[in-house]
């Protein structure tokens, strides 16, 4: 580290050093317990040493290192969240596809029930114009049918009923007999 130095007496070696809370760094011989002899302020001093925290060893590491380093951790991040990505990705394109699959049955069963239905219309229909012919043909007056009224037609077809029998309107009366004693 050719930038560390002593910020009063410019010793880089050979003597332990410190940091100061207002940023100064200062070999043992230059410390001064209560102020800083480089700006005069109150101050406390860390000791630079490898029992430092890593939040503090941070600032005495080589730049290129320190880059590499948060690179390579940048890159697993970006792997990771790459990754997770991916898999949220891949979980709505299947999820789509099962989508797309149910549409697509649930068209073909609309479109199925739908044939179904003008069928059955159509049949309705056609059994509406029969009824509706046939209805036409009940109302029309006896004389005016060709069909005997001891035949009728039910289902299309010609059915005959049983011959029915033609009685006098006239009724005998009843006779009173008389008995001789």
């Amino acid at each position: 580290m050719d930038w560390f130095h002593c910020n009063r007496c410019f010793r880089s070696s050979g003597s332990k050093f410190a940091v100061s809370t207002c940023g100064h760094i200062c070999c043992e011989a230059c410390i001064n317990s209560k102020q800083c002899n480089i700006c005069g302020s109150s101050c406390s001093y860390l000791p630079i040493t490898d029992k430092m925290k890593p939040q503090e060893k941070v600032f005495f590491k080589e730049p290129v290192k320190l880059i590499q380093s948060q690179l390579q951790h940048i890159a697993q991040i970006a792997l990771f969240q790459r990754a997770q990505m991916e898999r949220v990705a891949a979980h709505f394109k299947h999820k789509c596809i099962e989508l797309e699959r149910c549409l697509t049955e649930i068209t073909e069963q609309g479109y199925r029930q739908l044939s179904e239905l003008k069928r059955e219309n159509a049949e309705f229909k056609e059994q509406l114009l029969e009824l509706k012919r046939e209805n036409a043909e009940l109302k029309k007056p006896l004389s005016q049918r060709r069909v005997s009224p001891g035949q009728f037609y039910t289902d299309g077809t010609h059915r005959m009923s049983l011959p029915v029998a033609v009685t006098s309107p006239v009724t005998p009366r009843s006779r009173t007999v008389r008995y001789s004693m």
